[in-house]
């Protein structure tokens, strides 16, 4: 099924799109953009700059990335399923400040045969994945440095983290990170997953040990990370300003 929907009189074309299950799909076949954030969207975009450059780092079918794009910037994506890689190819074709990479982040560079959240609430085909650490394909792709990082990977957030030492610390980026306290049951088959409390990544570094004020969806200050939801890491010398 295609979709026409409207974002700020711009018309965005979105094809081959689901109409079962949970997904992000139905709310495009709805008429809005799921990942907008409605709250912080506008937020986000004082910080930055036309061509500022953003990642997309679970970019799916370009929900995120297309209105980015609309907004001015240079756009970067990342979305590891071959199948919603093939439909974001589709959807973000006409956008020359859109490029999206088939590879998903992780804290090693592998390439392994599995299950993959592809984000449709369906039961995942087993496929081959490419993994990549993002550090490391930043620096072999030449990469522009982000501005801004929106992280949304279904729970893997955990692992991928460890792959972006330099960017955490040296780069600096604004982030906007979906949060997933409570995926461990529904990932515990998928290779690689490691919660917070079995050693992944502890999300409260934003605000204890990186300098970042951290804020929810609502626009709020907050010291930690606790519920399910989208926050917003903004490094401490940029709120400054």
């Amino acid at each position: 099924m295609n979709k026409t929907i409207l974002y700020k009189n711009h018309e965005i074309e979105f094809h081959n799109l689901l109409n079962k299950g949970w997904n992000i799909d139905k709310h495009v076949l709805n008429g809005t953009l799921y990942e907008r954030l409605d709250h912080n969207y506008d937020t986000l975009l004082k910080f930055l700059k036309k061509n500022s450059v953003v990642y997309d780092i679970g970019s799916y079918i370009g929900t995120y990335s297309i209105p980015m794009a609309l907004e001015g910037m240079q756009v970067i994506g990342f979305e590891g399923y071959p199948d919603n890689y093939e439909r974001s190819i589709l959807n973000t074709r006409k956008y020359d400040n859109i490029k999206i990479y088939n590879v998903a982040l992780s804290d090693e560079k592998k390439t392994v045969y599995t299950k993959f959240n592809d984000c449709t609430d369906l039961d995942p085909v087993a496929r081959q994945i490419t993994y990549v650490r993002l550090d490391d394909f930043m620096r072999e792709h030449s990469l522009q440095k982000p501005d801004l990082v929106k992280l949304d990977i279904e729970g893997m957030e955990t692992i991928a983290l460890f792959g972006m030492k330099n960017l955490l610390e040296n780069i600096r980026p604004i982030w906007q990170i979906g949060y997933h306290p409570t995926v461990e049951e529904k990932y515990e088959h998928y290779p690689g997953f490691v919660s917070v409390e079995n050693g992944g990544f502890n999300f409260n570094q934003f605000h204890d040990n990186l300098n970042y004020a951290v804020f929810d969806e609502l626009g709020r200050y907050c010291k930690t990370f606790t519920n399910f939801g989208e926050y917003i890491c903004i490094p401490k010398e940029k709120v400054a300003k």
